[in-house]
């Protein structure tokens, strides 16, 4: 197996790269059950990597030339990158991604685990390139959220705190077509996003207060109607 990943920013986990690239085997609809089960950021990220463990690539390749930021994964802007990077360490290559980006690998939720378990490293004293020199491609203004990931909060004050704190997906009405995309993809019973009773002529809504923040409706929204907006702390 050769695994070829896209350089893009991504809501959930910060990047979206060569460990999580690996997601893409799990078929269909049935990704949205994994965001159900780890709801918690740091269970997801090692769900990741013991997948890549299983599934072990021999080869991981990183097409950067024309990267995604901002409201990645799928709904961003595109940002010239002008690199390939390959390796056989997908943690190291995740990395590597991280510092081009200036964004710090341990704040990635599938690096630590990585490592952990001996997938790779992300630690840059032990990683060596070779290749054009790192320096004069770093883009220091890629849009991508430098916050670090934080474990969730137990479920009796979670939903409050992340009201107030987490970052939300937010619905543009201008843009929505009513596909309904976005309800069929939320995870969560009942719908965190679902149509109004008696009015499927008007965007969806979220209920925040039973929403998990797997930013599935952002993700596969054909519309780029939603997106992620910052909590009251910017994280």
């Amino acid at each position: 197996m050769v695994s070829i990943a896209k350089l893009k920013s991504h809501a959930l986990t910060r990047i979206t790269g060569a460990v999580k690239n690996q997601f893409g085997c799990i078929a269909g609809m049935s990704k949205a059950s994994f965001h159900l089960k780890l709801q918690d950021p740091q269970d997801f990220g090692r769900m990741l990597a013991a997948l890549t463990l299983c599934l072990k690539p021999r080869l991981y390749i990183m097409d950067g030339i024309v990267a995604m930021q901002g409201n990645g994964p799928r709904s961003g802007d595109p940002c010239a990158m002008k690199v390939l990077l390959f390796s056989s360490d997908p943690v190291a290559l995740d990395a590597v991604m991280c510092r081009l980006v200036a964004l710090d690998p341990a704040t990635v939720p599938t690096n630590p685990p990585g490592r952990e378990w001996g997938l790779g490293t992300y630690l840059q004293e032990e990683i060596e390139t070779v290749g054009n020199r790192l320096e004069p491609l770093v883009n220091a203004s890629f849009a991508v959220n430098r916050a670090a990931v934080k474990r969730q909060l137990p479920p009796a004050v979670g939903a409050i705190v992340n009201n107030l704190v987490a970052p939300r997906p937010v619905i543009d009405e201008r843009l929505c077509t009513r596909c309904g995309t976005c309800v069929e993809a939320c995870p969560v019973t009942p719908k965190a996003v679902d149509w109004v009773p008696g009015a499927r002529t008007r965007p969806p809504r979220h209920n925040y207060n039973r929403c998990i923040r797997c930013y599935c409706c952002q993700e596969l929204c054909p519309e780029k109607a939603i997106r992620v907006r910052k909590g009251l702390f910017g994280a």
